[in-house]
């Protein structure tokens, strides 16, 4: 994941690197004409300051990225209580763990990812049951299936790409939910009208889409309401926690692995 300031690009370290760094950049194959130039460009600008080697290219079928992450993909324990198992494994869960069944597929969010976990580990901590829950990109659905398992009355959850409402609808189905989760393609502008306001709301995304998206969020938190933002590198969180004060919000804690945060904040009740 790449993320840079408006301002301008994200400055590489002056830093002499001491290690070999891989990077790979995975597209459609209708989208590659369009963003070939300016990914080579880029690339260019890089040789010229990094000895890096030219970088090949090759295309591969949608079955070689969904079945060659499964090798990595294994049962999970997340928090206190949460076990990630893959939907083509089985587990027997132990008292009180809270078992999602997931097959992401090519949609965001299996566990492995940091803002992920986070996220999972702030609505473990922070979720009351009988909640209303907004989850704005939901991906595979897996917040959504975290949070009613954790005792939320239901959950809204949307995302703007139709195939990670399809893979979120798979895993609802799989895990035996669907009676208390409605899910919805577009963004929260969009949706604005039909979604109702939530007493939590988790939002996972990247940390200037939710600065921009924060008046959209605090008209759908309720007066006491707690809203999760993931997928925020750390350099930005100097960016994202002024923003959320300046929307009235009051901060409450900030989780972190490696060089992302999660922040969890409460819109005041008066």
């Amino acid at each position: 994941m790449i993320e840079s300031r408006p301002e301008g690009p994200a400055r590489l370290s002056d830093n002499p690197v001491s290690a070999s760094v891989w990077v790979k950049i995975y597209l459609p194959a209708a989208l590659w004409d369009r963003k070939r130039p300016g990914i080579e460009r880029m690339l260019r600008d890089l040789r010229k300051e990094y000895s890096l080697s030219e970088a090949p290219t090759r295309e591969l079928g949608v079955e070689d990225w969904t079945e060659q992450w499964k090798k990595d993909y294994d049962i999970r324990r997340v928090g206190r209580r949460i076990v990630i198992v893959p939907s083509w494994k089985t587990y027997s869960p132990k008292r009180n763990e809270i078992v999602v069944t997931m097959d992401p597929g090519m949609a965001f969010g299996t566990g492995l990812h940091p803002t992920t976990r986070l996220c999972l580990m702030a609505l473990e901590k922070y979720l009351k049951t009988g909640n209303r829950v907004l989850d704005v990109g939901t991906g595979s659905g897996i917040l959504t299936i975290a949070a009613v398992k954790l005792g939320a009355e239901s959950v809204d959850a949307l995302d703007i790409e139709a195939a990670a409402i399809a893979v979120a609808g798979r895993n609802v189905i799989e895990n035996g939910i669907a009676d208390r989760v409605t899910l919805y393609p577009g963004t929260l502008r969009e949706l604005g009208a039909k979604i109702p306001p939530a007493d939590l709301i988790l939002v996972n995304i990247l940390a200037y889409t939710i600065i921009r998206m924060l008046p959209e969020l605090k008209a759908k938190l309720l007066p006491g309401g707690l809203l999760i933002t993931g997928g925020i590198l750390s350099e930005f969180r100097p960016d994202v926690e002024p923003a959320l004060k300046q929307e009235g919000f009051d901060m409450i804690e900030a989780l972190e692995e490696e060089d992302w945060v999660t922040l969890v904040a409460r819109f005041p009740a008066t």
